[in-house]
């Protein structure tokens, strides 16, 4: 799946191949691909697996009020960003879509 939104908050953690995940509530502003359903989504951040002590070494890509794109899969009945590093691309108001 693939979306423009943003992050309204904090909504608990969730597990991913033995590493904790952050999950985030995201207001969605426009599903660009994939079948999302209506209304706000729960997405956690694929957090890196290889890292030792902090979950997100480099910050959680969801942690913040802007708008954003988001590359995401599903798996078992959550959402989560494709990759720790190529989730989440900034996408202030305004922008062009990086790709068609």
């Amino acid at each position: 799946m693939v979306l423009i939104g943003k992050s309204v908050s904090q909504a608990g953690e969730s597990t991913i191949y033995g590493s904790k995940a952050t999950t985030h509530l995201i207001e969605v502003e426009r599903v660009l691909k994939g079948d999302p359903g209506d209304g706000n989504l729960r997405i956690s951040s694929m957090p890196p697996t290889c890292t030792v002590g902090e979950t997100y070494p480099d910050g959680d890509p969801l942690d913040t009020a802007e708008r954003v794109i988001i590359f995401a899969t599903e798996h078992g009945a959550e959402w989560f960003t494709m990759t720790p590093a190529q989730g989440v691309m900034s996408f202030p108001q305004g922008s062009s879509l990086p790709f068609h």
